[in-house]
């Protein structure tokens, strides 16, 4: 083999290396963003907990109303007929208001009930977090998957040329049946893998599609060049502890818990207040007969109901009251304690995220330089063919790394949002714009 024909062929080999990152990929309609509005349209837990919010708001109405005043009607008809004389008909109207005065069951009631719309909203707007989350983490797996079936596609093209290098310099009698041998395991052991990637985007693919209850693209674009992604200008981890004791949504939510339940136990321990209540009401009596005469009558009353003794319930519900504000308390501290790990835990990962992703990028240049190297070595004879293939594989297992470390990164960043409550969709708008704009630059 001469050296134009060996030049030829390492021109070839480098080529296959970065073919899966310079090769067009095919038009996509589907986006991050458009992945999570189809959540929002069919995920099952979204909308359960959806209908649940809406329920819970009820509740404002409920417990107002008992405070409203309440009118009714009624009216009545009947027929006599005696065994000598006419029948006798008889109509009854009545009209009645009644209004409570003072309860203070009932006021109570109303104060929970604003608290109950609270912890539900607080409880919903973690749900959607957390379904923002798990579509993302989703889509982000089905985008590693495509990668690494990229990678080893493009590795195992790679390794099949350096294969027939070897083969090659073999028959001019250049290098030993050794080079050969080995250029041959390397390719059926990434043949191997390549059937286990394919298979796992597969899977991920479904599990996609499950979710969102739609079909998706048969390739979706992830990111093709370099990502610009801001660190937070919060750099101290207690700061975004702390910062998520105040916005925490699961704080929230055990916060209005712990509320109602200490009203719940103000109310229990006031068993012994009186209820007190008005009402009016209009009565008439219509009648065919000429002897009786038609009969209106209006009354007004006040009532006044002290409990005096009911079989030791109140002491029963006081003793369950003060159980459960215990356990609402215990609720709360366990939700500051989660949130300051979550917050913690999600700064720390997305800043290690963004250094290692600085790293591998590093890394990517290197192992390029490093497999220049060793090919130029192998062609004048001081470097084996065992050197080229185990570059080959440090290349390709860089990027790889690389590409896993990015959206490692993009997902840290949004968990470290959503600890502290503030993971809107505009939050998952921006990182689908970033790579977007990053697979055109």
């Amino acid at each position: 083999m001469n050296k134009i024909e060996i030049l030829l062929l390492q021109i070839k080999i480098s080529t296959s290396l970065i073919v899966f990152v310079l090769l067009p990929t095919n038009v996509y309609s589907l986006d991050l963003s458009e992945a999570i509005s189809n959540a929002l349209k069919n995920d099952p837990e979204y909308l359960s907990a959806l209908e649940s919010l809406k329920a819970k708001r009820e509740k404002l109405d409920q417990g107002r109303a008992p405070l409203l005043p309440n009118l009714s009607g009624s009216y009545s008809n009947s027929q006599n007929y005696p065994s000598s004389g006419n029948s006798l008909n008889t109509s009854t109207y009545s009209l009645s208001i009644s209004q409570v005065i003072f309860n203070n069951q009932l006021n109570s009631a109303q104060k929970q009930s604003t608290l109950i719309v609270k912890e539900a909203e607080a409880n919903f707007e973690n749900t959607k977090q957390n379904i923002f989350l798990k579509i993302t983490s989703a889509y982000f797996d089905v985008l590693n998957a495509q990668d690494d079936l990229k990678t080893v596609e493009a590795e195992k093209k790679a390794v099949a040329e350096q294969l027939d290098f070897a083969k090659r310099n073999f028959e001019v009698g250049t290098s030993t049946i050794t080079d050969q041998q080995e250029a041959q395991a390397r390719f059926d052991l990434i043949r191997a893998t390549e059937i286990r990637n394919r298979n796992d985007l597969a899977i991920k693919r479904t599990n996609l599609e499950k979710m969102l209850l739609v079909s998706i693209p048969e390739y979706i674009q992830g990111i093709g060049n370099p990502i610009n992604v801001k660190k937070p200008s919060i750099t101290n981890p207690k700061e975004w502890m702390k910062i998520a004791r105040a916005k925490n949504l699961e704080i929230k939510a055990a916060t209005a818990r712990l509320e109602s339940a200490r009203i719940e136990l103000k109310k229990s321990e006031k068993y012994y207040l009186p209820t007190i209540s008005a009402s009016a009401s209009i009565n008439r009596i219509d009648t065919n007969s000429s002897s009786l005469v038609n009969n209106d009558s209006e009354t007004l009353s006040l009532s006044v109901t002290v409990p005096i003794y009911q079989g030791g319930i109140f002491k029963s519900e006081i003793r369950e009251a003060i159980a459960n504000f215990n356990k609402a308390q215990h609720l709360l501290d366990l939700a500051l304690l989660n949130s300051d790990r979550t917050a913690g835990k999600s700064y720390r990962n997305f800043i290690a995220g963004l250094a290692q992703v600085e790293a591998l990028e590093a890394a990517e240049k290197s192992s390029k330089v490093a497999l220049e190297s060793n090919r130029l070595g192998y062609e004048v004879g001081v470097r084996i063919n065992i050197d080229v293939l185990n570059a080959q594989k440090q290349l390709f297992s860089s990027q790889r790394d690389l590409s896993k470390a990015r959206y490692a990164a993009l997902l840290a960043g949004l968990e470290l949002k959503a600890s502290v409550g503030e993971l809107k969709k505009h939050e998952i708008d921006l990182v689908s714009d970033l790579i977007k704009k990053s697979s055109i630059e």
